[in-house]
């Protein structure tokens, strides 16, 4: 086991820039016949954005396991030694290949695609609502009880080694009394695409409607996702008509991952919507 620090910030300042290091790094490294595996060590506020974007861009069938704590080192019943400990147990296992980018705390074994974070605090916070855990540490072994449906790693057709930026992508959130202004002040700064973290089955009001509408007219893609926490974002007919993507499970900040790097390969929005039905 060896180490190597590529950043050292807070997890809620992770960017662009740096995830693209990142995998970049990571990519590289996985060409040595020396490596077995790899574990990231990452706050927990945004490790479920950085565990997608690998999965989409990390180029071998090697395991790559993210893992990090929710309590500090100091704290009484620390979990992160632990986590660690099933880390490298789990990206030292041959079990592991080929499952794309796994989440590693409390002894479950997630899936980058499926896994979120669901509470401010507790240890078991990455849950996979609907589609559950893919395994588990028990009693040192590493057991795999599933497996990811979805493209991701050697299947994926996003290739992040001769980028050196992302397309602008934001999420905007709906609530009750929304306006258009977000929308149209997206845009004004660059947008080449939006999020909609919509109600229900991604659904907006008249106003939030016309701000998503005004934007697909100068040129952004607008996604229809949803904040309810899980459930699957179904194609509409009024989408075609409004020119708009759907999410199909992807959480708004997975989905402002996915239509980055879908940016990267093409504008069309038809091809753009076979990407989130396929990853």
């Amino acid at each position: 086991v060896s180490g190597e620090q590529i950043s050292n910030i807070g997890s809620e300042n992770m960017d662009n820039a740096t995830v693209l290091k990142l995998a970049k790094r990571i990519n590289k490294l996985l060409t040595s016949k020396d490596v077995d595996g790899i574990v990231v060590t990452h706050g927990t506020d945004t490790m479920e954005e950085t565990a997608y974007f690998l999965n989409l861009v990390v180029k071998s069938k090697k395991p790559v396991v993210m893992v990090g704590a929710m309590r500090p080192a100091t704290a009484i019943s620390a979990d992160g030694p632990l986590n660690l400990y099933n880390a490298v147990k789990i990206a030292s296992s041959k079990r592991a290949q080929n499952k794309g980018i796994l989440v590693a705390l409390n002894d479950q074994i997630s899936a980058a695609r499926y896994v979120t974070k669901t509470n401010t605090t507790a240890t078991d916070t990455f849950k996979s609502a609907e589609q559950g855990y893919l395994g588990t540490v028990a009693g040192g072994n590493v057991i795999f009880y599933n497996n990811p449906t979805r493209k991701h790693t050697t299947q994926s057709v996003f290739d992040v080694s001769k980028l050196d930026k992302l397309p602008q992508v934001d999420v905007i959130y709906t609530y009750q009394n929304d306006n258009r202004y977000l929308y149209d002040a997206a845009v004004k700064q660059g947008a080449k695409g939006i999020i909609v973290a919509g109600y229900g089955n991604g659904t907006m009001s008249d106003a939030a409607l016309s701000g998503a509408k005004a934007a697909v007219k100068k040129g952004s893609l607008v996604v229809r996702s949803s904040h309810a926490g899980s459930g699957t974002v179904t194609y509409e007919a009024s989408d075609d008509k409004n020119k708009f993507i759907t999410s199909d499970s992807l959480n708004p900040q997975k989905a402002r991952i996915l239509l980055m790097l879908a940016l990267t390969k093409t504008k069309d929005r038809k091809q753009i919507q076979e990407y989130f039905n396929e990853y």
